[in-house]
Protein backbone atom coordinates (compact mmCIF):
# COMPACT_ATOMS: atom_id res chain seq x y z
CA UNK A 1 0.00 0.00 0.00
CA UNK A 2 3.00 2.25 0.84
CA UNK A 3 4.10 2.01 -2.68
CA UNK A 4 0.60 2.66 -4.44
CA UNK A 5 0.93 6.15 -1.74
CA UNK A 6 3.67 6.80 -3.33
CA UNK A 7 3.15 6.62 -6.76
CA UNK A 8 -0.34 8.61 -6.47
CA UNK A 9 1.65 11.36 -4.45
CA UNK A 10 4.30 11.31 -7.22
CA UNK A 11 2.25 11.51 -10.20
CA UNK A 12 -0.62 14.36 -9.07
CA UNK A 13 2.76 16.12 -7.93
CA UNK A 14 4.55 15.91 -11.03
CA UNK A 15 1.47 16.72 -12.56
CA UNK A 16 0.76 19.80 -10.49
CA UNK A 17 4.55 20.72 -11.38
CA UNK A 18 4.15 20.54 -15.05
CA UNK A 19 0.64 22.44 -14.62
CA UNK A 20 2.04 25.07 -13.12
CA UNK A 21 5.72 25.74 -14.94
CA UNK A 22 3.21 25.86 -17.96
CA UNK A 23 1.09 28.45 -16.81
CA UNK A 24 4.46 30.27 -15.31
CA UNK A 25 5.90 30.30 -18.17
CA UNK A 26 3.41 32.05 -20.35
CA UNK A 27 -0.29 31.74 -18.71
CA UNK A 28 -1.84 33.32 -22.30
CA UNK A 29 -1.35 30.85 -24.71
CA UNK A 30 -2.53 28.28 -22.63
CA UNK A 31 -5.56 29.70 -21.71
CA UNK A 32 -6.20 30.58 -25.06
CA UNK A 33 -6.28 27.13 -26.22
CA UNK A 34 -8.85 26.38 -24.12
CA UNK A 35 -11.16 29.28 -24.98
CA UNK A 36 -10.32 31.66 -21.84
CA UNK A 37 -9.41 35.12 -23.40
CA UNK A 38 -7.02 37.11 -21.23
CA UNK A 39 -4.77 39.44 -22.40
CA UNK A 40 -2.14 42.00 -21.34
CA UNK A 41 1.00 41.95 -18.38
CA UNK A 42 -2.21 42.13 -15.32
CA UNK A 43 -3.66 39.42 -16.29
CA UNK A 44 -0.74 37.20 -17.13
CA UNK A 45 1.02 37.93 -13.79
CA UNK A 46 -2.43 37.35 -12.38
CA UNK A 47 -2.76 34.04 -13.95
CA UNK A 48 1.35 32.62 -13.19
CA UNK A 49 0.82 33.59 -9.36
CA UNK A 50 -2.58 31.34 -9.29
CA UNK A 51 -2.01 28.61 -11.62
CA UNK A 52 1.85 29.14 -11.89
CA UNK A 53 2.80 29.66 -8.40
CA UNK A 54 -0.49 27.65 -6.69
CA UNK A 55 0.40 24.49 -8.40
CA UNK A 56 4.36 24.89 -7.86
CA UNK A 57 3.42 24.53 -4.38
CA UNK A 58 1.40 22.37 -4.39
CA UNK A 59 3.28 19.65 -6.64
CA UNK A 60 6.75 20.61 -4.34
CA UNK A 61 4.15 19.87 -1.25
CA UNK A 62 3.12 16.30 -2.48
CA UNK A 63 6.48 15.45 -3.86
CA UNK A 64 7.82 15.92 -0.32
CA UNK A 65 4.96 13.60 1.06
CA UNK A 66 5.85 11.36 -1.12
CA UNK A 67 9.19 11.07 0.62
CA UNK A 68 8.10 11.36 4.02
CA UNK A 69 6.49 8.47 5.27
CA UNK A 70 4.64 10.28 7.86
CA UNK A 71 3.27 12.64 5.41
CA UNK A 72 1.72 10.45 3.11
CA UNK A 73 -1.71 10.16 4.25
CA UNK A 74 -1.99 14.16 4.60
CA UNK A 75 -0.54 14.15 0.89
CA UNK A 76 -3.15 11.83 0.02
CA UNK A 77 -5.63 13.70 1.57
CA UNK A 78 -3.92 17.33 -0.03
CA UNK A 79 -5.16 15.23 -3.90
CA UNK A 80 -8.50 14.55 -2.60
CA UNK A 81 -9.59 17.50 -1.54
CA UNK A 82 -7.60 19.98 -4.46
CA UNK A 83 -8.59 18.06 -7.03
CA UNK A 84 -12.25 16.93 -5.99
CA UNK A 85 -12.88 20.51 -5.39
CA UNK A 86 -11.66 21.59 -8.59
CA UNK A 87 -13.77 19.11 -10.15
CA UNK A 88 -17.07 19.78 -8.02
CA UNK A 89 -16.24 23.69 -9.38
CA UNK A 90 -15.61 22.40 -13.20
CA UNK A 91 -19.20 20.62 -12.73
CA UNK A 92 -21.15 23.02 -11.10
CA UNK A 93 -20.03 25.44 -13.44
CA UNK A 94 -20.96 23.37 -16.36
CA UNK A 95 -24.32 23.11 -14.81
CA UNK A 96 -24.95 26.96 -14.37
CA UNK A 97 -23.31 28.41 -17.01
CA UNK A 98 -24.60 25.68 -19.48
CA UNK A 99 -21.31 25.18 -21.33
CA UNK A 100 -18.82 22.28 -22.51
CA UNK A 101 -15.88 22.07 -24.57
CA UNK A 102 -14.11 19.57 -25.24
CA UNK A 103 -11.32 20.27 -22.90
CA UNK A 104 -13.11 19.69 -19.69
CA UNK A 105 -13.75 16.14 -20.47
CA UNK A 106 -9.82 15.45 -20.40
CA UNK A 107 -9.74 18.02 -16.85
CA UNK A 108 -12.62 16.38 -15.18
CA UNK A 109 -10.71 12.66 -16.19
CA UNK A 110 -7.57 14.08 -14.19
CA UNK A 111 -9.51 15.41 -11.35
CA UNK A 112 -11.70 12.89 -11.01
CA UNK A 113 -9.25 10.22 -11.49
CA UNK A 114 -6.37 11.47 -9.37
CA UNK A 115 -9.66 11.96 -6.31
CA UNK A 116 -10.58 8.40 -6.36
CA UNK A 117 -6.90 7.71 -6.40
CA UNK A 118 -6.16 9.33 -3.48
CA UNK A 119 -9.50 7.97 -1.64
CA UNK A 120 -8.27 4.43 -2.50
CA UNK A 121 -4.85 4.90 -0.55
CA UNK A 122 -6.85 6.47 2.02
CA UNK A 123 -8.51 3.59 2.17
CA UNK A 124 -6.29 1.35 2.39
CA UNK A 125 -4.52 0.07 5.72
CA UNK A 126 -2.71 2.62 7.77
CA UNK A 127 1.28 3.02 7.01
CA UNK A 128 3.35 1.35 9.09
CA UNK A 129 6.33 3.30 11.10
Amino acid sequence: MESYRVLVLVLAGLGFLGFGLWFLIDPIVPLAAIGIRAEGPVAATEFRAFYGGLELGLGALLLAAAARPAWRRPGLWLVLAANGGIALGRLLGIALDGVWVPFFAYALAWELGFAALALAGLRGGRPQA
